[in-house]
């Protein structure tokens, strides 16, 4: 069968679908292996943040990763037991544990074979040289390996429970390498196909998009949702074809379904800017707020003057769907010569030139000729620009007269 990966999925609800499939004793088992992944979670080194997971028929193993490569530690016996001896069928995972999000946590899966798996673990695996414990009165301890057990049982009895532990290989570099190559070959599996499921746009939310839509019904408004920006409508259709996306039906309670299409929230940059770039008025929002907003004309601002490949020149127009921009030589004001480029060739220098092509832009468009001021212009303007006699305060009139 061919290995596959899951990425960014709920890890607790993928696991449970195996134990409901492959346990038929000691689901409980299950449990403790959610507390171990929750610690996973929030352990602050990657290498803690992997874990070996497998289920069989009389309940689940939740093992790490790193420890399972160091000859003798309890993950290595543990995994080497099963595929070696038990003679069961085992269904294995390796999960990456990423961000707990309220009650789920959220990482990646990716499908393996145990029995290669545990040939890998008794092939590579280094030495042990010490171990690390921690205990719950806040004391840390380092211990010879091979006298772990005894010196575990002297210092419970002064410093209580141990809270962690970890065996140190005599050689980290190499365990370092083995588990890159691990990683590695994981990331290079292809991604499972998921069934795409969307939750139904309450209706409070939906009025919250339709009054943003109708205060910028020009803009692809871009509305954040369940850790995506989603966009509705004709909106999502245009959308879908830029961003390369599928257009899914979404269901609003109490209306009709309407076509949806959306990214990530963490990609919202390079999302944003991939429809911006096509000519796009782009608003995201969150909440019914407006999050970050992009104006097509702000692309290639028209007007501005700015060096492109070392000719000043002035931009004329901008055609996004034949991916042109006119420009005019200006470097000789007596002979002006338009010629054209491709839009991200003078993106770049836009880019480049920063904030002042826009200032260049916007002052050609306030110059307006001034007529000539006479003396006794000037004279009786500076007069009436005069401060003033100090006005008396006058009685408070109440909000209503004050506004």
């Amino acid at each position: 069968m061919d290995m596959r990966k899951q990425t960014d999925v709920d890890i607790l609800a993928e696991l449970s679908k195996l134990v409901d499939a492959h346990v038929r004793h000691y689901k409980e088992d299950f449990v403790l292996d959610q507390r171990l992944i929750t610690q996973a979670a929030k352990a602050e080194l990657p290498e803690d943040r992997t874990l070996i997971w497998f289920c069989r028929e009389c309940g689940t193993h939740c093992l790490r990763e790193s420890q399972a490569f160091i000859r003798d530690t309890r993950e290595h016996s543990t995994l080497r037991f099963y595929a070696e001896q038990s003679g069961e069928d085992i269904t294995a995972r390796v999960i990456v544990p990423k961000q707990i999000k309220g009650k789920k946590i959220m990482g990646d899966v990716f499908e393996i074979n145990f029995k290669d798996l545990a040939f890998k673990v008794a092939q590579d695996s280094i030495s042990p040289i010490t171990t690390q414990m921690s205990f719950e009165d806040g004391t840390s301890a380092e211990v010879p390996f091979h006298r772990s057990l005894r010196n575990a049982e002297l210092l419970v009895q002064d410093h209580g429970k141990i809270t962690s532990i970890h065996v140190i290989p005599v050689d980290k570099e190499a365990l370092a390498d083995i588990l890159a190559q691990q990683k590695r070959r994981r990331e290079r599996l292809p991604e499972t196909v998921q069934e795409e499921k969307l939750a139904p746009l309450p209706v409070a939310e939906y009025r919250k998009y339709v009054a943003v839509k109708q205060e910028h019904p020009n803009a692809l408004v871009c509305f954040a949702q369940n850790g995506y920006f989603e966009l509705y409508g004709d909106d999502a259709k245009k959308a879908a074809a830029l961003l390369g996306t599928k257009v899914l039906d979404k269901k609003i309670r109490g209306h009709k379904s309407i076509p949806v299409t959306g990214f990530k929230e963490e990609s919202w940059v390079a999302a944003s800017k991939k429809l911006w770039k096509a000519g796009e008025d782009v608003l995201l929002s969150k909440g019914g707020d407006i999050f970050k907003e992009l104006k097509a004309a702000d692309y290639i601002p028209i007007g501005a003057e700015l060096e492109v490949g070392g000719v000043m020149s002035r931009i004329e127009k901008v055609d996004f769907s034949a991916d042109c921009v006119t420009l005019t030589n200006v470097e000789r004001a007596e002979c002006p010569v338009r010629y054209s480029e491709p839009i991200e060739y003078v993106r770049s220098f836009v880019e480049d030139a920063g904030i002042a092509v826009y200032e260049s832009a916007a002052r050609r468009e306030a110059a307006i000729p001034q007529k000539r001021t006479s003396i006794r212009d000037k004279l009786s303007h500076a007069k009436k620009e005069q401060p003033s006699r100090p006005v008396v305060p006058q009685k408070s009139k109440g909000k209503d007269m004050e506004l």
